[in-house]
């Protein structure tokens, strides 16, 4: 009977040597293996959704900038045949129309605010330092159209769209 004691004891002991598996530390380097490319996916994840935003964002600010100007644009295109709107239309009436603020005689500016982002566009006589006013807007020839879109991203970081045009007073020859 001492001998199966002894001998099972021996098993046992070969057995435990010979034990396939892992070891607690094994288990835990994996875990932190895991946990760092967990969380750099996860970095990688929100650095994409930033930068898809972003871009989502600015496209939608050109847009906006782009839009305002040719809408001012068109406003100024005089028609031979005496349409409603014009050059001397845009260096009168549409500063009161639209609610424009003096900055000075050569210069009104106006801001609004469009879903997420805000808008702000200047009428200056072009180019500056000049004579001409919007004193006397007949006297104008060149306006800069200068509009500025903001917003704010995801980030809390300030973003703008900045664009300009130089329009001219077009002259027909009758």
């Amino acid at each position: 009977m001492k001998k199966l004691i002894s001998n099972t004891s021996k098993e046992f002991l070969q057995a435990g040597q010979n034990q396939k598996g892992f070891t607690f530390l094994e288990v835990l380097v994996s875990a932190v293996i895991l946990s760092v490319g967990i969380f750099g996916l996860i970095k990688t994840a929100d650095s994409v959704l930033f930068y898809q935003s972003h871009a989502k964002n600015t496209t939608d600010a050109t847009l906006k900038t782009a839009n305002k100007i040719e809408e001012i644009k068109h406003l100024s295109a005089n028609d031979p045949t005496s349409g409603a709107f014009g050059f001397n239309y845009l260096t009168t009436d549409y500063l009161t129309d639209e609610s424009l603020t003096r900055v000075d005689s050569q210069t009104y500016s106006k801001s609004e605010t469009d879903e997420d982002f805000t808008v702000a566009w200047t009428l200056q006589v072009y180019p500056s330092g000049t004579s001409e006013t919007f004193d006397e807007p007949t006297s104008i020839h060149m306006l800069e159209v200068l509009v500025t879109t903001t917003w704010t991203d995801s980030r809390g970081s300030g973003r703008e769209v900045e664009l300009s045009a130089v329009i001219h007073r077009r002259q027909f020859i009758e």
